[in-house]
């Protein structure tokens, strides 16, 4: 789980970068950005095939195997967003308001953060188990949760504005323009949610 979180840290570190590039306006190194996503999630995707495969039914776990499982796929669906992301900008490289720069950049770095302290509380699941729950590394996990929540709700409250802002502009701009604006704000933020998602299973395992 820990190796396979390392390929969502990877990806969404690239993203992330490319990301404020592109609201910029700079595609120069796009491209390979993404097929470097694309690479990383293939790579997740192995991980992810090989832990389902040793994992049999005899197999003793200190947690439930089935949100195990849920979890990885939760994991990996950020992976799956940020490469079907990258693709949709690379393929029609709609151009981001100069008015909305600053609010696009701000949306993609509260999502990153939300990602990154999802990672951070999984990271802490090694500790979690080793420890066979203590008090100490579960009050740890649950501060890396409540910073996952608060960075997924700023970053809900960021895309209000962009949507907000899109709509202000959408008599400025051409139709697939708005539509492609629209899909930028979801896709970006699904990643957020999934990251949320993630945190809401670590939540439910030390609350047992």
């Amino acid at each position: 789980l820990l190796d396979h979180m390392g390929k969502v840290r990877e990806c969404i570190d690239l993203l992330g970068e490319g990301l404020v590039n592109y609201y910029q306006g700079d595609y120069h190194n796009f491209s390979k950005i993404t097929k470097k996503i694309s690479e990383i999630e293939h790579e997740a995707d192995i991980i992810k095939s090989n832990l389902r495969n040793h994992l049999p039914s005899s197999l003793f776990m200190p947690v439930d195997k089935g949100k195990f499982m849920w979890a990885l796929r939760e994991q990996d669906a950020i992976l799956d967003h940020a490469d079907n992301l990258a693709h949709m900008l690379n393929m029609r490289r709609t151009k981001i308001p100069e008015e909305l720069q600053d609010v696009f950049i701000a949306h993609s770095k509260l999502v990153m953060k939300t990602v990154k302290a999802m990672e951070d509380a999984v990271q802490n699941i090694k500790d979690l188990v080793e420890t066979s729950f203590v008090k100490r590394e579960r009050d740890q996990t649950k501060e890396f949760i409540y910073k996952v929540h608060e960075f997924e709700y700023k970053a809900d409250t960021k895309k209000f504005d962009m949507t907000k802002g899109i709509y202000k502009l959408e008599k400025d701009l051409e139709p697939m323009d708005v539509y492609h604006l629209l899909k930028i704000a979801d896709w970006v933020d699904d990643i957020a949610d999934h990251a949320e998602n993630v945190a809401d299973w670590l939540r439910a395992m030390i609350a047992r």
